[in-house]
């Protein structure tokens, strides 16, 4: 699907439109609908563009943002002891309580390093970080990432520096409507006098402080 309407409002949505979004940033003409992108042949600009798409699609998204996290998740061991995360896990924050240095994400499994081991035997709880799809990308997402894309792309092929402030201005202008879409979202509260420590994004403005609805610690 190339196109979707979300609160009255078409845009782009698929990693085919993005790629179409760098090779216009360059003055190429862009693939017609029905292109298969991973079929593009190696070292074509459509080729470079997937792959600068495909590592700010993780760059961005690994960040954790209100669409692609899951707050409290429940982590639990299977019969044989392994806690197994589904390839599209970004990240697994444990927070800033006594298991905070304890487990991590090795090898796709969650890993003890206090025991040296993957054998868990316990529930655990944590805000886990996905990579979802193009489809899935809230408008502000996608036309964020999409313009980041284009802008190392073009800085990439053509090392223009005059186009490159161009789509630089653009591509904060689309930040900055993600950050206010992150910031409507949450329940982020300058009253609060307990300040989370942990860091969320990295693009929240100083001074906001946890987000009321995360464990207390």
């Amino acid at each position: 699907m190339a196109t979707i309407f979300q609160d009255g409002t078409l845009y782009a949505s698929s990693k085919l439109d993005m790629v179409n979004t760098c090779l216009l940033a360059i003055g190429e003409v862009p693939y017609l609908e029905g292109t298969v992108v991973n079929d593009l042949p190696p070292g074509t600009d459509g080729d470079t563009a997937r792959r600068l798409i495909e590592t700010t699609m993780v760059e961005i998204q690994s960040r954790g943002w209100y669409f692609n996290t899951d707050y409290n998740f429940i982590l639990r061991p299977d019969i044989y002891g392994f806690i197994t995360m589904p390839p599209n896990t970004l990240r697994v924050d444990f927070g800033n309580g006594p298991d905070r240095h304890r487990y991590t994400i090795k090898n796709g499994k969650i890993y003890d390093y206090y025991n040296h081991t993957y054998i868990i035997d316990k529930e655990l709880t944590a805000d886990v970080v996905w990579l979802v799809d193009y489809a899935e990308l809230p408008p502000e997402a996608y036309e964020y990432i999409s313009l980041r894309a284009a802008r190392k792309f073009q800085q990439k092929v053509i090392g223009s520096t005059e186009t490159d402030s161009f789509t630089s201005r653009d591509e904060q202008d689309a930040l900055m409507h993600l950050q206010r879409r992150q910031l409507q979202s949450q329940d982020y509260d300058i009253r609060n006098k307990r300040v989370s420590t942990r860091v969320h994004n990295g693009y929240l403005v100083a001074g906001l402080y946890g987000n009321k609805g995360r464990r207390d610690f």
